[in-house]
This record gives C-alpha cells, structure tokens and sequence, in this order.
C-alpha cells in the first residue's frame, strides 16, 4: 500500500503530529510511506520518506492557507491512501478530526466571555475551512478522536463522510508508574516540600490555567505547576493577585514531560473544550488521579471518583478546589485511582491504534 499523510509539523512533541509520526513509523514497516509537512523532525527514520511543503508561517492564518495551496500542488495522484490532519491540503480518503474550531470558539465565548481579535480572525477562516471540507466529505473515511468531536462536526459542519472515532494511543513505556523516581530530584530542584501536594497543568494555558490558580488559594499546603509555551505574564499576574505566588511555578516546555508528571499528585485539566487531551491519558498511564474538564474528549475515558475525577463545570473554581482537596486529604484513595486509571490506558497503545486505522485504510480501498 503507498500511503501519504500530510500534515504541517513532523515531530513528536505533541498532538496531530506525534499522533502522525507514531502511524508512519509503524505503516512504514510494511507499506510505502510518504509524509509532506513543512517542519520535520525525522528522528533518522530512513523508511519514510520525506516532502517539505512550503509555507508563510507569519501567523496561523498565513500558516493555514499557504499550506493547504502548498499541498495541494505536491500530493497527487497515485497513492491508495491520502492521510490528511483536518483541513490541511488536498482532498483526501481518511481524515482524522483532531478539532472542531466551530466548537472551540463557541466554548471560549461561553466560559471567557469573549475572544480576543486575533481569535475571531482565525475561527472566521478556519471555521469555513473546515465546514467545507467535512460538508463535502462524502465518500471520505473520517477519523475523530473522541465521541466528542464526532458530534461536533456532525452538528456544525454536517460531516458527510463516514465517521470512526479511534482514541489517540500512548507511550506505555514512557508513561508508567516508573516515572515515580524522578519525585525527590525535581521537587528538590524546585524547592517544593515532599510533604506538600503538588498538582501539574500541561498545554496551552487557555485552556484553564487561571481557573487552576484561583483554586489554589482555596487548597493550602499545595503547589502548581504550570508547563506551556503560552505566555506566563498575565498568569503570574493572577497568582500575585490571588496570594499564591509562591505557589505556582511557571516552566516552559519540556521533551522530559513524563519527569513532571513523576514529582507530580494529580493532573489539571479544567479545559472549555478540548477534542481529545493527550496530556490526560500520558498522566493517567503514569498512575496519576486526572481532574478533567467534561468538555475535553479524554472524560470520555473516566469513571468520575474510580479512575479520575469529571468536573461538570470548568469555570467552576470551587468544584475544582474540592476534587483537589480529595486528593490531598487522602493519599491512599488518590493512589488507588491512580492504578485504576493505569489500567484503563492500557488499551490505548499506539499499536492498537495503528491497527484499527489499517482496518480504515483496507476499507477506503476496498469501496
């Protein structure tokens, strides 16, 4: 089978585009693999390979047009399989749904209240994007990564194609409950008490910072952590503002993530909306409690109180406070859930998950 994905970025830091270097690596074993993105990180891969597609990367909006134009001229005829990361290039036979910007905008207009300029500009051109390209899906395969977000194409784009939801895997070597022997160096480094909880955030900070902070100040003896790429300013500014300063630590990204979740006693994900939240399921294969947001696709694995705790309300600070304090007040019960969400991500192996989007791939071709 000659299979191509195109995607922007080819690496495994994160999101779509680990997702697509843990299926190309494996479909290359087997099958003529092709990938076009315009950043890559082929790690020495020598099975794949590899088309730069141009791009103007001065912002999302340029970063999107130019590159779908881009791939458009590149991808063409004679693969079986073109693999595309939503609204990315030519049209393809599979898509995977990695988010639904109609519905990400909605969510930040309901829990912040409002969108900044830059957002309204991008959700006005990615939304229309997107809903013309699952409009028009028909006969295509489309691969969600939640029930969540196949719901959401559905009921804003009218998703014509034929919808599988296929969770995203995860590293069950990288992530395990090993990673617990990196507690002592990292809280030592960070000068946190061993005796005090330390809760962890990762990702985009939007996605539920400030409500993670806020919390904190209802939760003595507690530290957070908060690991992004966003800009920490107005978030230091809120913790100075709410008197745990002290508390929070800001740090920037990190290809070590799993040492982070080893010092950490729980994970926060307060999000508005999230398609999935890879972050949830590396913590809970680490043996971490996990308080998510229902709002994230991830909830979608969660049995509230036995492997991980729901919050009904994300901008509900008192809500997240409480599930928190039930972690810290009752270390015995918090481990207990953390091996009971182990044993639900055990299941979600990047293999199982390359095995069920062969299943796809045969299907496309079969039609």
């Amino acid at each position: 089978m000659k299979i191509a994905f195109v995607v922007h970025d080819y690496h495994r830091g994160s999101g779509h585009s680990r997702y697509v270097v843990e299926l190309a690596t494996r479909f290359s074993e087997h099958h003529e693999v092709h990938v076009f993105a315009n950043r890559i990180e082929s790690n020495g891969d020598r099975r794949v390979i590899f088309h730069t597609v141009p791009a103007v990367r001065s912002n999302v909006i340029t970063t999107l047009f130019s590159f779908a134009l881009s791939s458009k001229l590149l991808v063409h005829g004679g693969f079986d399989i073109v693999h595309n990361q939503g609204y990315c290039g030519p049209r393809g036979n599979v898509i995977t749904t990695h988010i639904c910007n109609e519905a990400w905008s909605r969510s930040l207009t309901r829990f912040a209240g409002r969108q900044t300029l830059r957002e309204r500009i991008f959700h006005f051109f990615a939304s229309r994007f997107e809903h013309r390209l699952y409009a028009e899906a028909s006969g295509c395969h489309v691969i969600a990564i939640s029930n969540r977000v196949a719901d959401d194409v559905r009921q804003y784009y009218g998703c014509a194609g034929r919808i599988h939801v296929i969770y995203h895997g995860v590293d069950l070597e990288m992530f395990s409950p090993g990673v617990r022997r990196f507690r002592e160096e990292h809280r030592r480094r960070l000068g946190l008490p061993d005796s005090n909880t330390v809760f962890i955030y990762v990702g985009d900070l939007r996605k539920g910072a400030a409500q993670c902070i806020r919390a904190l100040s209802q939760v003595p003896q507690s530290h957070l952590i908060l690991l992004s790429r966003s800009a920490p300013e107005p978030y230091r500014k809120l913790a100075e503002q709410a008197a745990v300063a002290a508390r929070v630590h800001l740090l920037p990204p990190t290809s070590s993530v799993e040492q982070f979740y080893g010092m950490a006693d729980a994970l926060l994900l307060p999000s508005p909306y999230d398609a999935f939240a890879m972050v949830v399921t590396e913590a809970m294969a680490c043996a971490l409690p996990v308080i998510v947001s229902r709002e994230a696709g991830a909830s979608e694995l969660i049995n509230h109180g036995e492997n991980g705790f729901v919050l009904q309300n994300p901008g509900d600070d008192a809500e997240l406070a409480g599930y928190m304090r039930r972690i810290q007040a009752d270390p015995g019960y918090a481990a207990r859930v953390g091996r009971a969400a182990r044993k639900t991500v055990e299941q979600l192996s990047w293999d199982a998950v390359a095995e069920q989007t062969m299943h796809i791939y045969e299907e496309a071709l079969a039609r």
